[in-house]
């Protein structure tokens, strides 16, 4: 049996923390809500309140035993930072950490993080793959909230740029990809100024009642 902590349970620590523990390794769940301490403190071994700031609290919770640490603290890029800088310093195995942005990933990998990732950008690299092969998933299930679809261009888009028609701001869905039937061509995480033609598809990652509005 593997020991973990996962500090942070937004949605990406929660499912992570859920499944490691569904495998039968031992987990405890660390963060600083009440409620979202509660929701995982029965699927887990242990689930306790705590600021990953505070080193004393890493240091009583987190022993040498721990095969691997899993960082995903919300938006709060100075306390991953700092947590990241002490459990290196204290020689931990593994220590895994959820990034916010390209520039908050290239400063954990210079704190020395075994593993950082970005999970848009690496769900969308991992996929690509299949997304771009001739027999493309129509939906794939990330968790109980958030899933990738695929989904022709509606007529009102074509011509548009991926700027104009706004589906981040105005749906809450981020284009993971967009491929282009006709041309036999996959364009991976497309610029903002990159125009929608017909016969094209695209991919999209959202919550689920989200992309349900929006195939409405």
């Amino acid at each position: 049996m593997k020991q973990f902590v996962v500090i942070g349970l937004g949605n990406f620590g929660f499912n992570v923390a859920k499944a490691l523990a569904a495998r039968k390794n031992q987990v405890l769940a660390i963060d600083t809500d009440q409620d979202r301490i509660d929701e995982i403190k029965d699927y887990v071994s242990d689930a306790i309140i705590a600021d990953a700031k505070n080193t004393k609290v890493l240091n009583e919770f987190i022993t040498d035993s721990v095969d691997t640490v899993i960082i995903s603290i919300g938006q709060s890029m100075e306390a991953s930072i700092l947590a990241t800088h002490y459990l290196k310093e204290r020689k931990i195995r593994q220590i895994i950490v959820k990034a916010m942005n390209e520039s908050h990933a290239k400063i954990l990998e210079l704190m020395g993080a075994d593993e950082v990732i970005l999970p848009e950008k690496d769900i969308a690299l991992s996929l690509s793959q299949k997304l771009s092969s001739a027999n493309l998933l129509e939906h794939i299930p990330l968790t109980s909230e958030f899933s990738i679809v695929e989904i022709t261009v509606p007529e009102g888009f074509i011509g548009k740029t991926l700027k104009q028609i706004q589906l981040r701001s105005k749906y809450n869905l981020l284009v993971i990809a967009v491929k282009d039937v006709l041309q036999d061509k996959f364009y991976l995480m497309p610029e903002a100024d990159y125009k929608l033609v017909p016969d094209c598809l695209l991919i999209i990652m959202g919550r689920r009642e989200d992309i349900e509005k929006f195939r409405i």
